[in-house]
């Protein structure tokens, strides 16, 4: 059946290899869940409810006691060995590797047929964008013609609401406040914006450090180059050694490691697979806290001259 019938996904190629620039199956013989029916839609629209059995009552009036007063949030304790962060970290990698901006959850479609503008390897282009040349709007041109160093913006009058004075920091905008970023999911909440901010500062440090250690005589390329490969390497071992043993626990992890895959194979490039970017990773929503502390502003002590926030309000349907 061609891409352009209306029976799209009734008959769609069952591959479990694909090349690197789609998606793809890993299980593509797996019979589904249940059929998709109305009464099935009804059920699952339930578990989600308000007042459902997924619905944890928080009292959601005070974004400050919900913190402060673990009472008030009896049936949706914190995480003991995961720290609030890990949640944004998560949805930081899923950007690095996944972007799907054509699809629609109100048609079907072939998966092998829709094209990933990311590729699945943690790269950073979600924080580099195409490098100077193809993404000049991401790097200061003000420094090295913008070819080393990415561009960052000073918060107005911040130094007031700092313990220690310090101006804060924030990604660069244009006059619409737009963030000028790798990748615009990017700056979807303030939590997920100030560590992509992370790597973008931690990015200009290393090209300092790179700078001085090379020395005269090397080109403003071969020093975004390596402060670029210092950078992704940080990066790749965080996800390897902390991320990964916290999401999936250290056994599985070091299992992986020590005894390869057992179901994610390819023929010619790495892809990824919808059972894991529309399924098993969107696990990471359920871990989403209901009010989150961004900052301690004025005081590393007193909760009311601190920085809180409800990450969704009542009664809406995206994060704030």
């Amino acid at each position: 059946m061609s891409h352009g019938n209306a029976g799209l996904g009734e008959s769609t190629p069952e591959s479990v290899f694909y090349d690197r620039g789609r998606f793809g199956r890993m299980f593509p013989a797996l019979p589904a869940f249940a059929a998709d029916t109305k009464l099935i839609r009804d059920a699952l629209a339930e578990l989600g409810a308000p007042g459902g059995p997924m619905d944890a009552k928080d009292q959601l009036d005070d974004p400050i006691k919900l913190i402060t007063d673990a009472a008030l949030s009896a049936n949706n304790p914190d995480n003991p060995t995961m720290t609030a962060g890990f949640t944004f970290v998560g949805q930081f990698i899923d950007h690095d590797m996944t972007f799907d901006p054509t699809s629609s959850l109100a048609r079907r479609q072939d998966p092998e047929s829709i094209r990933n503008f990311r590729i699945p390897a943690l790269d950073l282009d979600s924080v580099y964008g195409g490098g100077p040349s193809a993404s000049p709007h991401l790097y200061d041109q003000t420094i090295d013609g913008g070819r080393t160093t990415m561009l960052l913006e000073t918060i107005p009058g911040s130094e007031g609401r700092s313990i220690d004075g310090s101006a804060r920091l924030d990604l660069p905008r244009n006059s619409q406040l737009t963030a000028l970023t790798g990748d615009p999911r990017n700056d979807e909440n303030l939590i997920l914006s100030q560590f992509h901010l992370a790597w973008v500062r931690f990015h200009n440090v290393v090209v300092e450090d790179v700078r001085s250690e090379l020395g005269a005589g090397h080109t403003a390329g071969e020093i975004f180059a390596e402060a670029q490969r210092v950078v992704r390497w940080h990066y790749q071992w965080l996800v390897l050694h902390e991320f990964l043993p916290k999401t999936v626990g250290r056994e599985t992890a070091d299992d992986v490691l020590a005894n390869g895959r057992k179901h994610f194979t390819w023929r010619h490039e790495p892809y990824i697979p919808v059972e894991f970017s529309v399924a098993a990773y969107r696990f990471g929503h359920s871990q989403v806290r209901p009010s989150y502390r961004a900052n301690f502003a004025l005081s590393a002590t007193d909760p009311t001259q601190q920085f809180f926030a409800l990450f969704f309000k009542p009664g809406d349907t995206h994060a704030t």
